[in-house]
């Protein structure tokens, strides 16, 4: 009995076929057995060849050249341009606050009022005293002119006048002392005293921030000496604002490193016109240590590693992968640098890479990709000191 290549059954040796004796099932089992793996067993092969022809689905980009910025990441603190917690100059009483938690102030707006009378009043009198020593000095003038006084009586005058002159000075400074004013143009924070209560030289009152512009500080490791300068460009990224960047200057490289933790302090501004950044928040900081202007980069997901050490998959011209051993030079933040072993132009598979294998067609997913890979570095999360 004949059975067509395309109908091989599944016979099995406890099944009854019409037309045979019951006890020779195993004999006919055998029988059909061989017939199907020589009727079938060739279709199989052609299949399984079959699949190995037909190509993957991959996704690929064309290398070009270009601009390779490298970024090292440091952790460091927001804190205000300038920040001072006032306190008063004189002991006194708290006559009367002038101004809202939270307000912006400019340099030189009164905070607090001082009872003042008695300074008033010592002023007053100093003037009167200065007046009739002006007086005095005068008439001592006008008896010298015409003979009828000493040199010596008008300079005494003179000298009179002269201190109650400061004497008045010294009385004005004391009525200043009783109103407390902003140094600089800020925003006044929480106060912590109020009207009526008294108030000595160590009394802390409010604290005044200058937020219109912030400085973060970080520490560089004395690797990191010959990288950083006055004038470099930074970015800073924080918690609050994922995905955003806010840039900066380099103004301070500490001339010396801090003994406690061998670092280099580094201070840069940051721009805060719309006051969305806080003094006190933790950052990251971006900063340009190393660019290369004609450098090839791809991304992490194209480049695999073995014991012949790393190596990325080209697209030929016929659609097939082949192998291609790379040497990387920088690898961070899901990129990497390809110093040897690619030229632009070729094409490299970015995605699918673990259903290649040498020799294997494959299928564009989408366009290729061209140029180099977008720098994106990870973010929400501080990863330290320093890269």
């Amino acid at each position: 009995m004949e059975i067509p290549p395309a109908e091989c059954p599944r016979a099995r040796p406890w099944q009854r076929f019409d037309g045979l004796p019951v006890a020779v099932p195993v004999v006919v089992a055998g029988l059909l057995w061989g017939l199907w793996a020589t009727g079938c067993g060739g279709d199989m092969d052609e299949d399984r060849r079959e699949r190995e022809r037909e190509p993957v689905s991959v996704e690929s980009m064309r290398v070009e050249s270009g601009l390779l910025v490298d970024v090292a990441v440091f952790s460091g603190q927001l804190d205000a341009e300038q920040s001072v917690m006032m306190k008063p100059e004189i002991e006194g009483i708290v006559e009367s606050v002038e101004f809202e938690q939270g307000q912006s102030v400019q340099a030189g707006d009164v905070l607090f009022r001082l009872r003042s009378r008695e300074q008033a009043a010592k002023l007053r009198e100093a003037r009167a005293n200065r007046d009739l020593a002006h007086q005095r000095w005068k008439r001592a003038q006008q008896l010298l002119s015409r003979d009828a006084s000493s040199r010596d009586h008008a300079d005494v005058a003179q000298a009179e006048f002269e201190v109650s002159e400061a004497r008045v000075d010294l009385a004005r400074v004391e009525l200043e002392r009783t109103e407390i004013r902003a140094p600089f143009d800020g925003v006044v924070g929480q106060r912590f005293v109020d009207p009526g209560a008294r108030v000595e030289e160590e009394t802390e009152l409010v604290r005044v921030d200058s937020v219109d512009r912030l400085q973060v500080t970080f520490g560089v490791s004395d690797e990191g000496l010959p990288h950083v300068a006055t004038g470099l460009s930074v970015n800073v990224w924080v918690r609050p604002y994922p995905g955003e960047k806010f840039p900066g200057e380099v103004f301070f490289v500490s001339p010396t490193l801090d003994p406690r933790n061998r670092r280099i302090w580094v201070k840069a501004w940051i721009d805060n016109a719309d006051r969305r950044l806080a003094p006190g928040l933790f950052a990251n900081v971006d900063l340009e240590v190393r660019s290369v202007d004609d450098a090839l980069v791809l991304p992490e997901s194209a480049v695999a590693i073995d014991q012949q050490g790393p190596y990325v998959w080209l697209v030929d011209d016929e659609g097939h992968a082949v192998r291609r051993p790379i040497e990387i030079g920088l690898r961070e933040r899901g990129i990497v640098e390809v110093v040897q072993g690619l030229a632009p132009g070729l094409e490299v598979i970015t995605a699918g890479t673990h259903k290649v294998s040498e020799g294997k067609p494959v299928r564009i997913a989408e366009t290729p990709q061209v140029g180099r890979v977008e720098q994106t570095p990870p973010e929400g999360a501080l990863i330290g000191e320093g890269t």
